[in-house]
C-alpha cells in the first residue's frame, strides 16, 4: 500500500517544507509540481488528472491531495491508515471525506454561513478506471465514478492562507477575474473577504496542527494574476 501525496504550487512555495512535515508519518512519498505556465488556473481539471497519472507512475496506489497552505489535525495520519486497513482490498472506490476548516486566525476558524459546512475530499484510491471531472475550475478533486463510496472521518483540514486579509481579498479577486460570469460557482466570490456577521471559533484541544502556523512568504507576482 504506497500513499502519495500530491500538490501544486507557483507563488507559495514557502509553504512546502512545513505541508511535508504535516504529512510525513501518512505519506510514502511526495509528488510536487511547479506549475511554471499557470495551467493550473487555465484548466485545473486536466492538471489534476496529470497529477494522479504521475502518482499512478510512482507507483501510487493511493492519493492524497493537499494544497500546500492545507494541513491535516493532529493525529489524523493514524486513523486515516487505519481506515484504509480496515477496508484492505476491497476499498475499491473508497473516497474519505474531511471537515475544511478556513483559519482566520493560526487558532480560530470560521463557522458562520457557508464557511462552517466546508469539506473536501481529499484522500482516495487511485484506480486504472477512475473517472474525474474535466471542470476548468473548481474541480472534484475526487473520483466521479457511480459506485464512490463516501467515508465520514470527522477529521480536519485547516486552510491556513485565509489568515492575512490580504490573501483572502486576492484570492476573491483572482477568482472574479477567471470566473466573471459566476459559471462555475453560482455564489460568486465577494464572499471571500466579506467579513459581515462573522462568528470564528477556536481549534478545539488536542485537534490543532503541526507544524505550528508562521508567517510564509508569498511571492507578490500573485498579486498581479
Amino acid at each position: 500500500m504506497k500513499i502519495i501525496a500530491v500538490t501544486s504550487y507557483k507563488f507559495d512555495k514557502d509553504y512546502l517544507e512545513d505541508w511535508k512535515r504535516n504529512l510525513r508519518t501518512l505519506v510514502d512519498d511526495y509528488l510536487i509540481i511547479y506549475d511554471k505556465e499557470g495551467d493550473f488556473f487555465k484548466d485545473e481539471g486536466k492538471y489534476r488528472q496529470l497529477q494522479y497519472k504521475l502518482a499512478k507512475e510512482k507507483g501510487g496506489e493511493w492519493v492524497v491531495v493537499l494544497d500546500p497552505d492545507e494541513r491535516f489535525e493532529k493525529g489524523a495520519a493514524k486513523k486515516i491508515k487505519d481506515i484504509i486497513k480496515r477496508y484492505g482490498n476491497n476499498a475499491d472506490r473508497l473516497v474519505l471525506k474531511f471537515n475544511f476548516r478556513e483559519l482566520y486566525e493560526p487558532k480560530k476558524y470560521r463557522v458562520d454561513g457557508v464557511w462552517g459546512k466546508k469539506v473536501r475530499f481529499a484522500v482516495f484510491r487511485l484506480k486504472n478506471d477512475n473517472i474525474y471531472s474535466d471542470k476548468q475550475l473548481h474541480t472534484p478533486k475526487e473520483p466521479q465514478n457511480s459506485d464512490v463510496k463516501i467515508i465520514e472521518t470527522d477529521l480536519n483540514i485547516y486552510h491556513l492562507k485565509h489568515i492575512k486579509p490580504e490573501l483572502r481579498k486576492n484570492r476573491k479577486d483572482i477568482y472574479n477575474k477567471l470566473d466573471p460570469q459566476h459559471k462555475f460557482q453560482g455564489i460568486g466570490y465577494d464572499y471571500l473577504d466579506d467579513e459581515t456577521d462573522m462568528k470564528l471559533k477556536g481549534i478545539a484541544i488536542g485537534r490543532g496542527y503541526c507544524p505550528k502556523y508562521r508567517d510564509y512568504e508569498i511571492d507578490e507576482r500573485i498579486f498581479k494574476i
